[in-house]
């Protein structure tokens, strides 16, 4: 008999679209996430899935990469100096 706190949560899935939506982002770039390896995939059909969790591991790992190549934004000449 299973413990009623040790319950599997069901795994909730999103298509391209949703994850476009919620990462404001081209449809392009999650779909070329996906086929990189990136970004974990499931293909039923022609619909792409990927899971909430994978996407967001996903999101963690690109905000993390993007703050460890500091230098990379251009800043406005009038705003150097706050820099």
């Amino acid at each position: 008999m299973a413990a009623a706190g040790c319950q599997k949560q069901p795994v909730r899935w999103l298509t391209v679209e949703d994850i476009r939506k919620q990462q404001r982002m081209r449809r392009q770039v999650v779909v070329n996430a996906m086929l990189s390896g990136e970004l974990p995939y499931e293909q039923r059909g022609r619909i792409r899935y990927a899971r909430v969790s994978d996407v967001e591991a996903w999101e963690k790992s690109r905000l993390h990469s993007r703050v460890q190549t500091p230098g990379t934004f251009l800043v406005h000449p009038d705003l150097a100096e706050f820099t």
